[in-house]
């Protein structure tokens, strides 16, 4: 009896060892072509330190929308359309900000991720200590995720959640800011 049971088992071990190791290997593509010859790069390495230095660079210009999320969070997945088409209906009037919290294995599926939801523009990939980086955001986050942060034009905390959100919860964020 114990035999039936561990045969599935081991089976399964393998197949996940085996799978995990082609996905580690493969070299996954960060540059998305931009006008032809400029590159982006879709998802750069960046500190907790980094990405506040990238939020303050917006402070007195305008709003910005900062949204944690990964690959293996459904919620994250399931909201990020609304937050693409927020940016394409608003364009201009605010500042789009995805950090990748995905482990380092999954870089390649987030990067094809972003690419399939047409992002064209650059993203972050959260490097350093976990407890470190979610202090740095926010004293009010616990770390769940999909997060989101609205900064106002003058860089200061407009309101921020943790879960998913849907397009008019983004939107109604937002419109006290834009408009």
């Amino acid at each position: 009896m114990k035999i039936k049971l561990l045969t599935p088992i081991v089976i399964l071990t393998l197949i996940v060892f085996v799978l995990t190791s082609w996905s580690c290997s493969q070299k996954p593509d960060f540059e998305l072509s931009k006008d032809g010859s400029n590159s982006v790069s879709i998802l750069e390495n960046a500190t907790v330190n980094e990405i506040q230095t990238h939020l303050a660079s917006f402070k007195g210009e305008k709003p910005v929308l900062v949204n944690i999320w990964a690959t293996w969070c459904l919620p994250c997945v399931e909201e990020f359309p609304y937050i693409m088409e927020l940016k394409e209906q608003y364009g201009e009037a605010f500042e789009l900000v995805f950090i990748s919290a995905d482990f380092e294995e999954a870089r390649a599926e987030a990067t094809n991720f972003l690419k399939e939801q047409g992002v064209n523009f650059t993203t972050f990939f959260k490097q350093g200590n976990d407890n470190n980086f979610i202090a740095g955001i926010s004293e009010k986050w616990s770390g769940a995720i999909p997060y989101t942060l609205i900064l106002d034009k003058h860089g200061a905390t407009y309101t921020e959640w943790e879960g998913k959100a849907d397009y008019q919860d983004f939107e109604k964020a937002l419109l006290g800011l834009i408009e």
